[in-house]
Protein backbone atom coordinates (compact mmCIF):
# COMPACT_ATOMS: atom_id res chain seq x y z
CA UNK A 1 0.00 0.00 0.00
CA UNK A 2 1.50 3.54 -1.23
CA UNK A 3 1.91 5.68 1.90
CA UNK A 4 4.40 8.61 3.07
CA UNK A 5 7.93 7.33 4.94
CA UNK A 6 10.51 9.20 6.17
CA UNK A 7 13.66 8.46 4.19
CA UNK A 8 15.39 7.71 6.93
CA UNK A 9 14.70 3.65 6.67
CA UNK A 10 15.25 3.95 3.18
CA UNK A 11 18.91 5.51 2.39
CA UNK A 12 22.56 5.59 3.99
CA UNK A 13 25.36 7.24 3.91
CA UNK A 14 28.19 5.54 2.61
CA UNK A 15 31.56 7.29 3.68
CA UNK A 16 33.96 4.89 2.16
CA UNK A 17 37.30 6.39 0.84
CA UNK A 18 39.43 6.09 -2.06
CA UNK A 19 42.50 5.40 -0.16
CA UNK A 20 44.92 3.53 -3.19
CA UNK A 21 41.66 3.04 -5.85
CA UNK A 22 41.99 4.03 -9.47
CA UNK A 23 39.26 5.82 -10.34
CA UNK A 24 37.24 8.27 -12.57
CA UNK A 25 37.05 11.88 -10.21
CA UNK A 26 33.83 13.57 -10.57
CA UNK A 27 32.27 16.79 -9.63
CA UNK A 28 28.58 17.09 -9.62
CA UNK A 29 26.70 19.52 -11.69
CA UNK A 30 23.20 21.53 -11.92
CA UNK A 31 22.56 20.44 -15.05
CA UNK A 32 24.16 17.33 -16.44
CA UNK A 33 24.55 15.24 -13.33
CA UNK A 34 28.27 13.26 -12.80
CA UNK A 35 31.26 14.95 -15.30
CA UNK A 36 34.39 14.01 -14.92
CA UNK A 37 35.89 16.90 -13.36
CA UNK A 38 38.64 17.46 -15.72
CA UNK A 39 36.00 17.97 -18.50
CA UNK A 40 34.23 20.51 -16.20
CA UNK A 41 37.56 22.50 -15.41
CA UNK A 42 40.66 23.75 -17.62
CA UNK A 43 43.18 22.35 -15.71
CA UNK A 44 42.51 19.62 -12.45
CA UNK A 45 41.57 21.86 -9.25
CA UNK A 46 41.21 18.89 -7.29
CA UNK A 47 44.37 17.54 -4.80
CA UNK A 48 46.59 15.65 -6.35
CA UNK A 49 46.69 14.02 -3.50
CA UNK A 50 42.91 11.88 -3.42
CA UNK A 51 43.16 9.18 -0.83
CA UNK A 52 40.79 11.11 1.19
CA UNK A 53 38.21 11.38 -1.88
CA UNK A 54 34.74 9.17 -1.09
CA UNK A 55 34.10 6.51 -3.18
CA UNK A 56 30.99 6.30 -4.62
CA UNK A 57 29.46 3.01 -7.03
CA UNK A 58 26.84 3.27 -9.79
CA UNK A 59 23.32 3.92 -8.80
CA UNK A 60 24.52 6.12 -5.60
CA UNK A 61 23.35 9.56 -5.41
CA UNK A 62 25.56 12.48 -4.69
CA UNK A 63 25.13 15.81 -3.74
CA UNK A 64 26.57 18.86 -2.52
CA UNK A 65 25.24 19.26 0.72
CA UNK A 66 25.40 23.52 0.01
CA UNK A 67 23.97 23.24 -3.29
CA UNK A 68 21.61 20.48 -3.03
CA UNK A 69 18.66 23.52 -3.37
CA UNK A 70 19.79 24.33 -6.81
CA UNK A 71 20.20 20.76 -8.11
CA UNK A 72 23.37 19.42 -7.07
CA UNK A 73 22.56 16.39 -6.78
CA UNK A 74 22.55 13.16 -9.60
CA UNK A 75 22.72 9.38 -9.46
CA UNK A 76 26.97 7.78 -10.34
CA UNK A 77 26.13 6.07 -13.93
CA UNK A 78 29.58 4.80 -14.00
CA UNK A 79 29.93 0.95 -13.70
CA UNK A 80 33.07 1.08 -12.10
CA UNK A 81 32.22 3.70 -9.93
CA UNK A 82 34.10 7.10 -9.14
CA UNK A 83 35.30 9.33 -6.59
CA UNK A 84 33.96 12.49 -5.88
CA UNK A 85 35.08 15.39 -3.31
CA UNK A 86 34.82 14.45 0.74
CA UNK A 87 32.33 17.63 0.49
CA UNK A 88 29.87 15.52 -0.95
CA UNK A 89 27.32 13.42 0.91
CA UNK A 90 26.77 9.62 -0.47
CA UNK A 91 23.43 8.39 -0.37
CA UNK A 92 22.61 4.76 -1.18
CA UNK A 93 18.78 3.50 -1.48
CA UNK A 94 17.55 0.25 -0.25
CA UNK A 95 14.40 -1.52 1.42
CA UNK A 96 12.88 -0.87 -2.46
CA UNK A 97 13.61 2.25 -2.91
CA UNK A 98 14.67 3.26 -6.16
CA UNK A 99 17.18 5.83 -6.60
CA UNK A 100 15.89 7.43 -10.18
CA UNK A 101 12.96 7.74 -7.89
CA UNK A 102 14.08 9.81 -5.52
CA UNK A 103 16.13 11.96 -7.60
CA UNK A 104 13.11 13.31 -9.69
CA UNK A 105 11.67 14.07 -5.75
CA UNK A 106 14.96 15.66 -4.68
CA UNK A 107 14.28 17.70 -7.62
CA UNK A 108 10.76 18.32 -7.67
CA UNK A 109 9.17 21.61 -6.17
CA UNK A 110 7.64 19.43 -3.33
CA UNK A 111 11.45 17.89 -2.76
CA UNK A 112 12.53 21.37 -2.57
CA UNK A 113 10.71 23.02 -0.54
CA UNK A 114 11.03 19.79 2.14
CA UNK A 115 14.81 20.53 1.48
CA UNK A 116 14.17 24.44 2.23
CA UNK A 117 12.47 23.90 5.30
CA UNK A 118 14.96 21.24 6.72
CA UNK A 119 17.53 24.55 6.66
CA UNK A 120 15.26 27.10 7.66
CA UNK A 121 17.13 29.61 9.90
CA UNK A 122 20.04 28.70 9.25
CA UNK A 123 23.51 30.88 8.46
CA UNK A 124 24.59 29.49 5.54
CA UNK A 125 22.79 26.78 3.59
CA UNK A 126 23.36 22.81 4.07
CA UNK A 127 21.53 20.29 4.24
CA UNK A 128 23.67 17.54 6.38
CA UNK A 129 22.63 13.51 5.88
CA UNK A 130 21.00 13.67 8.98
CA UNK A 131 18.69 16.52 7.88
CA UNK A 132 17.47 14.38 4.55
CA UNK A 133 16.92 11.36 6.96
CA UNK A 134 14.10 13.29 8.41
CA UNK A 135 11.90 14.15 4.84
CA UNK A 136 8.84 12.10 4.26
CA UNK A 137 8.39 10.92 0.38
CA UNK A 138 5.51 9.19 -0.76
CA UNK A 139 6.45 5.64 -1.40
CA UNK A 140 4.41 3.63 -3.58
CA UNK A 141 5.34 0.04 -4.37
CA UNK A 142 8.77 -1.03 -6.34
CA UNK A 143 6.84 -1.35 -9.76
CA UNK A 144 4.39 1.97 -9.38
CA UNK A 145 8.37 4.06 -8.99
CA UNK A 146 9.27 2.70 -11.99
CA UNK A 147 6.60 3.44 -13.95
CA UNK A 148 6.37 6.84 -12.26
CA UNK A 149 10.14 7.29 -13.36
CA UNK A 150 9.33 5.92 -16.61
CA UNK A 151 7.07 8.58 -17.42
CA UNK A 152 8.84 11.76 -15.40
CA UNK A 153 11.74 10.40 -17.61
CA UNK A 154 10.38 10.54 -20.86
CA UNK A 155 8.88 14.45 -20.10
CA UNK A 156 11.96 15.14 -19.08
CA UNK A 157 13.80 13.75 -22.50
CA UNK A 158 11.11 16.52 -24.31
CA UNK A 159 12.09 19.26 -22.35
CA UNK A 160 16.09 18.29 -22.62
CA UNK A 161 15.16 17.89 -26.41
CA UNK A 162 13.65 21.65 -26.42
CA UNK A 163 16.40 22.88 -24.97
CA UNK A 164 19.03 21.36 -27.42
CA UNK A 165 16.57 23.05 -30.26
CA UNK A 166 16.41 26.43 -28.66
CA UNK A 167 19.87 26.29 -28.05
CA UNK A 168 20.50 25.31 -31.90
CA UNK A 169 18.08 28.37 -32.89
CA UNK A 170 20.37 30.67 -30.76
CA UNK A 171 23.37 30.41 -32.89
CA UNK A 172 21.62 30.98 -36.14
CA UNK A 173 21.12 34.68 -35.69
CA UNK A 174 24.96 34.84 -34.88
CA UNK A 175 25.92 32.39 -37.61
CA UNK A 176 23.84 34.20 -40.30
CA UNK A 177 25.65 37.18 -39.89
CA UNK A 178 28.79 35.76 -40.54
CA UNK A 179 27.41 34.28 -43.10
CA UNK A 180 26.30 37.16 -44.73
CA UNK A 181 29.16 39.72 -43.95
CA UNK A 182 31.92 38.02 -42.38
CA UNK A 183 34.05 39.30 -39.42
CA UNK A 184 33.61 43.03 -38.67
CA UNK A 185 37.43 43.14 -37.57
CA UNK A 186 38.93 41.51 -39.91
CA UNK A 187 36.45 42.55 -42.95
CA UNK A 188 37.67 39.75 -45.52
CA UNK A 189 34.59 40.44 -47.40
CA UNK A 190 35.96 44.08 -48.07
CA UNK A 191 32.72 45.92 -47.11
CA UNK A 192 33.43 50.00 -47.13
CA UNK A 193 35.07 51.10 -43.45
CA UNK A 194 33.27 53.75 -41.32
CA UNK A 195 33.23 55.76 -38.23
CA UNK A 196 30.19 54.53 -35.78
CA UNK A 197 29.64 58.25 -35.70
CA UNK A 198 28.81 58.08 -39.94
CA UNK A 199 25.47 56.65 -38.60
CA UNK A 200 25.15 57.09 -35.27
CA UNK A 201 24.45 60.75 -33.66
CA UNK A 202 24.60 60.03 -29.96
CA UNK A 203 23.43 58.44 -27.17
CA UNK A 204 20.50 59.01 -24.94
CA UNK A 205 21.23 58.43 -21.33
CA UNK A 206 18.33 57.49 -18.87
CA UNK A 207 18.45 58.75 -15.05
CA UNK A 208 19.75 57.18 -11.78
CA UNK A 209 16.79 57.43 -9.76
CA UNK A 210 16.72 56.04 -5.98
CA UNK A 211 14.78 52.64 -6.50
CA UNK A 212 11.96 51.52 -3.96
CA UNK A 213 13.03 49.17 -1.65
CA UNK A 214 10.09 47.20 -1.60
CA UNK A 215 7.38 46.62 -4.44
CA UNK A 216 4.89 49.14 -4.03
CA UNK A 217 1.70 48.44 -5.93
CA UNK A 218 1.52 52.34 -6.63
CA UNK A 219 4.86 52.18 -8.43
CA UNK A 220 3.52 53.32 -11.95
CA UNK A 221 7.34 52.92 -13.67
CA UNK A 222 10.04 50.33 -13.29
CA UNK A 223 13.97 51.46 -14.32
CA UNK A 224 15.80 48.87 -15.91
CA UNK A 225 18.85 47.39 -14.38
CA UNK A 226 22.39 46.99 -16.32
CA UNK A 227 21.65 43.59 -16.34
CA UNK A 228 18.43 43.85 -18.52
CA UNK A 229 20.68 43.89 -21.79
CA UNK A 230 23.61 42.09 -20.31
CA UNK A 231 22.75 38.84 -21.88
CA UNK A 232 22.35 40.04 -25.55
CA UNK A 233 18.75 40.06 -25.29
CA UNK A 234 16.54 42.81 -23.86
CA UNK A 235 14.85 41.80 -20.43
CA UNK A 236 12.34 44.00 -18.64
CA UNK A 237 11.85 42.01 -15.86
CA UNK A 238 15.06 42.52 -15.18
CA UNK A 239 13.81 46.47 -13.43
CA UNK A 240 13.23 48.11 -10.04
CA UNK A 241 10.04 49.87 -8.75
CA UNK A 242 10.57 53.68 -8.95
CA UNK A 243 8.89 55.77 -6.21
CA UNK A 244 4.92 56.25 -6.54
CA UNK A 245 5.64 60.08 -7.31
CA UNK A 246 7.70 59.75 -10.22
CA UNK A 247 7.26 61.38 -12.97
CA UNK A 248 9.84 60.74 -15.96
CA UNK A 249 10.94 62.74 -18.78
CA UNK A 250 9.35 61.27 -21.67
CA UNK A 251 13.00 60.21 -23.75
CA UNK A 252 13.60 58.07 -20.59
CA UNK A 253 11.33 55.73 -21.51
CA UNK A 254 12.18 52.45 -23.19
CA UNK A 255 10.66 52.12 -26.78
CA UNK A 256 9.69 49.02 -29.17
CA UNK A 257 12.61 49.40 -31.45
CA UNK A 258 15.23 50.95 -28.99
CA UNK A 259 18.61 49.66 -29.80
CA UNK A 260 19.93 49.89 -25.56
CA UNK A 261 23.34 49.49 -24.75
CA UNK A 262 25.69 49.38 -21.19
CA UNK A 263 27.82 52.11 -20.86
CA UNK A 264 29.54 50.19 -17.40
CA UNK A 265 30.14 46.91 -16.46
CA UNK A 266 32.88 44.34 -16.32
CA UNK A 267 35.89 44.60 -19.15
CA UNK A 268 34.38 41.58 -20.84
CA UNK A 269 30.66 42.83 -20.07
CA UNK A 270 30.66 46.22 -20.73
CA UNK A 271 29.22 47.91 -23.86
CA UNK A 272 26.41 44.72 -24.13
CA UNK A 273 23.81 45.22 -26.77
CA UNK A 274 20.18 44.66 -26.82
CA UNK A 275 17.30 45.61 -29.27
CA UNK A 276 13.73 45.57 -28.11
CA UNK A 277 11.44 43.81 -30.23
CA UNK A 278 8.55 44.51 -27.02
CA UNK A 279 8.74 46.35 -23.97
CA UNK A 280 5.64 46.94 -21.50
CA UNK A 281 4.82 50.93 -21.96
CA UNK A 282 6.02 51.85 -18.46
CA UNK A 283 10.27 50.60 -18.52
CA UNK A 284 12.20 53.48 -17.83
CA UNK A 285 16.13 53.93 -19.17
CA UNK A 286 18.67 54.31 -15.95
CA UNK A 287 21.89 56.41 -16.10
CA UNK A 288 24.30 53.26 -16.97
CA UNK A 289 22.18 52.35 -20.38
CA UNK A 290 21.83 54.57 -23.33
CA UNK A 291 19.69 53.96 -26.64
CA UNK A 292 21.40 54.45 -29.87
CA UNK A 293 20.16 57.71 -31.62
CA UNK A 294 20.73 57.54 -35.49
CA UNK A 295 21.90 59.85 -38.13
CA UNK A 296 19.44 61.23 -40.63
CA UNK A 297 18.25 60.29 -42.79
CA UNK A 298 18.87 56.32 -42.05
CA UNK A 299 22.16 54.68 -43.14
CA UNK A 300 22.13 51.33 -41.37
CA UNK A 301 19.42 48.75 -40.03
CA UNK A 302 19.16 48.90 -36.24
CA UNK A 303 18.74 45.39 -36.31
CA UNK A 304 22.40 44.86 -37.87
CA UNK A 305 24.02 47.34 -35.80
CA UNK A 306 22.47 44.79 -33.12
CA UNK A 307 24.11 41.75 -34.16
CA UNK A 308 27.20 43.97 -35.61
CA UNK A 309 27.86 45.08 -31.63
CA UNK A 310 27.41 41.86 -30.51
CA UNK A 311 29.72 39.68 -32.41
CA UNK A 312 32.87 38.72 -30.36
CA UNK A 313 35.26 41.10 -32.85
CA UNK A 314 33.69 43.81 -31.81
CA UNK A 315 32.75 43.07 -28.19
CA UNK A 316 36.81 42.83 -27.40
CA UNK A 317 37.29 46.24 -29.33
CA UNK A 318 34.51 47.59 -26.66
CA UNK A 319 36.00 46.10 -23.72
CA UNK A 320 39.79 47.47 -24.90
CA UNK A 321 38.27 50.88 -24.76
CA UNK A 322 36.76 50.76 -21.17
CA UNK A 323 38.25 52.81 -18.95
CA UNK A 324 38.26 52.50 -15.07
CA UNK A 325 40.17 52.59 -12.03
CA UNK A 326 37.74 49.42 -10.34
CA UNK A 327 38.76 46.31 -11.23
CA UNK A 328 35.53 45.11 -11.87
CA UNK A 329 33.79 47.95 -12.64
CA UNK A 330 34.73 49.43 -16.46
CA UNK A 331 33.10 52.35 -18.06
CA UNK A 332 33.21 53.92 -21.73
CA UNK A 333 32.71 57.31 -23.48
CA UNK A 334 30.13 58.10 -26.20
CA UNK A 335 33.27 59.56 -28.10
CA UNK A 336 35.20 56.14 -27.60
CA UNK A 337 32.52 54.29 -29.00
CA UNK A 338 31.85 56.54 -31.91
CA UNK A 339 35.45 57.10 -32.88
CA UNK A 340 35.36 53.44 -33.79
CA UNK A 341 35.30 52.23 -37.27
CA UNK A 342 32.41 49.68 -38.56
CA UNK A 343 31.66 47.77 -41.85
CA UNK A 344 28.65 49.09 -43.33
CA UNK A 345 27.39 46.56 -46.24
CA UNK A 346 24.82 47.73 -48.68
CA UNK A 347 21.51 49.21 -46.49
CA UNK A 348 19.35 47.03 -48.97
CA UNK A 349 21.35 43.47 -47.77
CA UNK A 350 20.88 44.83 -44.30
CA UNK A 351 17.50 44.96 -44.42
CA UNK A 352 17.34 41.45 -46.04
CA UNK A 353 19.53 40.39 -42.71
CA UNK A 354 17.01 41.88 -40.33
CA UNK A 355 13.93 40.59 -42.41
CA UNK A 356 15.96 37.33 -41.66
CA UNK A 357 16.37 38.07 -37.87
CA UNK A 358 12.67 39.04 -37.48
CA UNK A 359 11.48 36.01 -39.07
CA UNK A 360 14.00 33.79 -36.52
CA UNK A 361 11.89 35.81 -33.66
CA UNK A 362 8.82 34.32 -34.32
CA UNK A 363 10.35 31.22 -34.40
CA UNK A 364 11.81 31.41 -31.21
CA UNK A 365 8.46 32.73 -29.52
CA UNK A 366 6.96 29.94 -30.60
CA UNK A 367 9.97 27.49 -29.25
CA UNK A 368 9.89 29.39 -26.19
CA UNK A 369 5.70 29.11 -25.99
CA UNK A 370 6.72 25.13 -26.30
CA UNK A 371 9.13 25.44 -23.79
CA UNK A 372 6.81 26.83 -21.51
CA UNK A 373 4.27 24.23 -22.21
CA UNK A 374 6.49 21.11 -21.28
CA UNK A 375 7.87 22.65 -18.66
CA UNK A 376 4.69 22.79 -17.32
CA UNK A 377 3.61 19.95 -17.90
CA UNK A 378 6.66 18.00 -16.36
CA UNK A 379 5.63 20.08 -13.23
CA UNK A 380 2.65 19.01 -13.12
CA UNK A 381 3.94 15.63 -13.73
CA UNK A 382 6.24 16.09 -10.38
CA UNK A 383 3.75 17.62 -8.04
CA UNK A 384 0.74 14.75 -9.44
CA UNK A 385 3.68 11.88 -8.82
CA UNK A 386 4.36 12.69 -5.26
CA UNK A 387 0.98 13.60 -4.36
CA UNK A 388 0.31 9.98 -5.35
CA UNK A 389 -2.33 10.93 -8.28
CA UNK A 390 -0.07 10.30 -11.44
Amino acid sequence: MSHNVLLANYIEEIRTRLRNQQRTVYSVTNTKGFVPSLDVFDKQVFSTDISNYKLVAQNDLAYNPSRINVGSVAICPDPQGGAVSPMYVIVRCKNGLLPAYLLHFLKSDVGLAEINLRTEGAVRFQLKFKDLQRIPIYLPSKEEQTRIVRLLDEADALRRLRARADTRMAAFIPALFHEMFGDPVLNEKGWPLVLVSSFVHGFEAGKSILTEGIENPKSQYRVLKVSAVTWKNYQPEESKPVPPDYNPLIHHIVRKGDLLFSRANTTQLVGATAFVFETPPNILLPDKLWRFVWEEPLKIDPLFVWSLFLHPSIRYELGSRATGTSGSMKNISMQKVLSMKAILPPLALQHEFAARVQAARVIQAQQAASRARLEALFQSMLARAFAGEL
